[in-house]
């Protein structure tokens, strides 16, 4: 699994990008994320990742616990 920082998400196109750890972004789909959970920018985040058609994605999104945010 990778960690990383949501960079944004667009809720009404149902997609947007994560700033990985290991430096890579990743693209997102709303597919990507659990039923009910929802990412916002800065959110720390972890993810499978996968080769897709343009480049890296996140699959399996799951949200990490951290100062600003008490979810998991």
């Amino acid at each position: 699994m990778v960690e990383g920082t949501v960079k944004f998400f667009n809720r009404s196109r149902n997609y947007g990008f994560i700033n990985g750890d290991d430096g890579k972004s990743y693209f997102v789909h709303g597919d990507a994320l659990k039923k009910g959970v929802e990412i916002n920018e800065g959110d720390r985040v972890s993810f499978k990742s996968e080769e897709g058609d343009r480049g890296p994605k996140a699959e399996e999104v799951k949200k990490l616990k951290n100062k600003e945010n008490k979810e998991k």
